[in-house]
């Protein structure tokens, strides 16, 4: 199967709308990207054929958002975006996100841009939803529907010519995600450092130091960082007496250097963690 990384290889690939009028979308990754018509050979073109098309949406919203027509709307709104298996289970996908959408508490519009993947666009005002209301949402649908869920919480953004390339960038953030709820306060570190994680002599050094150092504290170095560096708090996470949690953080420091105590250090863990 072609992936974005191999075609990236043979063609000049747009990942962000609005596209060239002239180039042509398809759907890879479950991420719709367009490939540059200009110059293709016979073969290529033949090629690109084969692959997915992108959907061709009708409704304003996934329009707008995808680079194919105007705003709906000059008011704020937020994006949830939503990956789920209801698809794969034989269900009717409209079905499905109507059920979404009848969910929240004020008028939304929700659209699938592939076959697993879409989103809800909830105007920005005081009656978004949090969280835990989120939460149970995807407990509703998941049980109704026999689908498993995730879903992204965008933050609030205008509505103007930027913002379907705050929705492409949204996308790339929540497929890198595998919580059932994430936002960008959760991503953003892990995302937009992968490049110079990938890369990195230094970090890649560091990582080998502590993956070869111990292997029982990733769940330590994670469980302190959400909890800000609270020993009492993690160690209640990680049903471990504090005493022992004390005694690994210390072994930890002698074999890498690494204080978990101090944030610079923790943060930088955490950092080396991400994408293991």
């Amino acid at each position: 199967m072609t992936n974005l990384a191999q075609l990236q290889q043979l063609f000049t690939i747009y990942q962000t709308p609005p596209f060239p009028a002239d180039s042509i979308p398809v759907t890879v990754d479950g991420q719709v990207v367009a490939i540059a018509n200009t110059g293709l050979t016979n073969r290529e073109r033949a090629l690109v054929a084969t692959l997915q098309p992108a959907p061709a949406p009708t409704a304003p919203w996934p329009r707008f958002l995808l680079g194919q027509g105007p705003a709906p709307s000059t008011d704020p709104v937020r994006l949830i975006h939503f990956t789920t298996t209801i698809a794969q289970t034989g269900g009717d996908p409209e079905t499905w996100l109507e059920a979404f959408t009848s969910l929240f508490a004020g008028p939304v519009s929700g659209f699938f841009a592939t076959t697993n993947r879409g989103a809800i666009v909830e105007p920005a005002g005081e009656l978004l939803i949090d969280r835990s209301d989120l939460a149970g949402m995807l407990d509703t649908l998941d049980g109704d529907f026999d689908t498993s869920t995730r879903a992204y919480i965008g933050r609030s953004w205008p509505t103007d010519a930027d913002l379907p390339a705050m929705y492409a960038e949204e996308v790339q953030l929540a497929a890198g995600n595998t919580a059932r709820i994430s936002t960008l306060q959760e991503s953003a570190l892990a995302y937009y450092t992968q490049e110079a994680r990938r890369h990195s002599r230094i970090l890649l050094a560091l990582r080998r130091l502590l993956r070869g150092s111990t292997s029982d504290m990733a769940p330590v170095i994670t469980a302190l960082y959400h909890n800000q560096g609270n020993l009492t708090a993690t160690a209640k996470a990680l049903y471990l007496h504090r005493n022992t949690l004390q005694y690994r953080i210390e072994k930890f420091q002698q074999r890498t250097g690494f204080a978990l105590k101090n944030m610079d250090d923790l943060v930088l863990c955490y950092l080396l963690l991400q994408g293991e």
